[in-house]
């Protein structure tokens, strides 16, 4: 993730100084994408040596914390990739700390601030009560590893679905009553019912093709965001023996319409993969330099981090 990093930083008018990476080959490759980025292997150094405004912290989960901790106490903002901390708690004691040195600390929830995810977000003003979320992903970052591993990153996959409930229902999920199961290593099922609505979670490490796909079904129409990609197609409620029969025309037209408008777009602003990230980024920067708002609120990292321990608690109670 770091190149995607450094690339959205320099599209946010970054300039990237240092690339730290514990293989220094890594590093140099990087770095060398980067007219004054040099590479290191220890991220005390670098920071000691650069004067850093944001840190990207693209490292495994497991030093997470302490680099974040690191960056922090340096003087610097941080953007750190998903989850942020282990824990709730812990979250916690990180967000405490970057307010106590008047720092902003966000994690890498990019799927929020994608076209798709914003269209929605206007869309559901016109679908009604909503009475249903269910997100669906199937991703090849498991292939070849072992039950554990697979585990593992389906947990870090989890926060994804859980920061775009938390924006869509503001203040809501920590009333969400939880089931999970665990049929197999790296699979997982979530249900939760928030009020009168019901979530969904389907993580799966094995399904193909990798999809990642947001569907919100209203009482007056429905909505279907491909994360992959970054786009959305809304549907009418209206009911009709025409309108079934041809829904999968409509829908599939509509669909092709939309996702070429969008891979336009994609191509023009250079955002070959991870979409919504540039635009967190950006969000992010200007936040750091006193011109807008935290793109994501201490609230809304707090209650996806909260989900989250509930929904790892579960597996762990019920031994799955």
């Amino acid at each position: 993730m770091g190149r995607w990093h450094a690339a959205a930083a320099r599209r946010a008018e970054g300039d990237v100084v240092t690339i730290v990476d514990p293989d220094e080959r890594r590093a140099s490759t990087l770095a060398a994408r980067f007219p004054r980025a040099e590479p290191a292997d220890d991220p005390s150094v670098a920071l000691a040596r650069h004067a850093v405004d944001v840190v990207h912290i693209c490292a495994p989960t497991s030093l997470h914390v302490d680099l974040a901790r690191l960056a922090v106490e340096s003087g610097a903002h941080a953007i750190v990739e998903k989850p942020l901390a282990p824990t709730r708690s812990v979250t916690a004691e990180l967000l405490d700390l970057a307010r106590s040195r008047e720092r902003l600390l966000c994690p890498t929830h990019q799927f929020v601030f994608q076209r798709g995810v914003a269209q929605l977000l206007e869309a559901r003003k016109g679908l009604g009560r909503i009475v249903h979320v269910g997100a669906v992903i199937c991703s090849a970052g498991a292939s070849g590893q072992a039950d554990d591993a697979s585990d593992r990153i389906a947990a870090e996959i989890v926060p994804h679905p859980l920061s775009l409930m938390a924006r869509i229902f503001p203040g809501e999920l920590a009333s969400t009553r939880w089931t999970v199961q665990r049929p197999r290593a790296g699979e997982l099922r979530i249900s939760g019912v928030m009020g009168d609505v019901t979530l969904s979670i389907v993580v799966s490490m094995a399904g193909r093709p990798p999809i990642n796909l947001l569907h919100l079904v209203g009482e007056r129409g429905s909505a279907h965001v491909d994360l992959y990609h970054g786009f959305q197609v809304t549907e009418s409620g209206q009911v009709s023996r025409l309108r079934k029969a041809a829904r999968p025309l409509t829908l599939s037209g509509q669909t092709f319409s939309v996702a070429l408008e969008n891979l336009i777009y994609r191509a023009i602003h250079r955002e070959t993969a991870y979409p919504g990230l540039n635009e967190l980024v950006r969000r992010f920067y200007r936040a750091v330099s006193s011109q807008g708002d935290v793109p994501i609120t201490e609230a809304e990292i707090l209650a996806v981090a909260e989900a989250r321990d509930a929904l790892l608690g579960i597996l762990e109670y019920t031994g799955n």
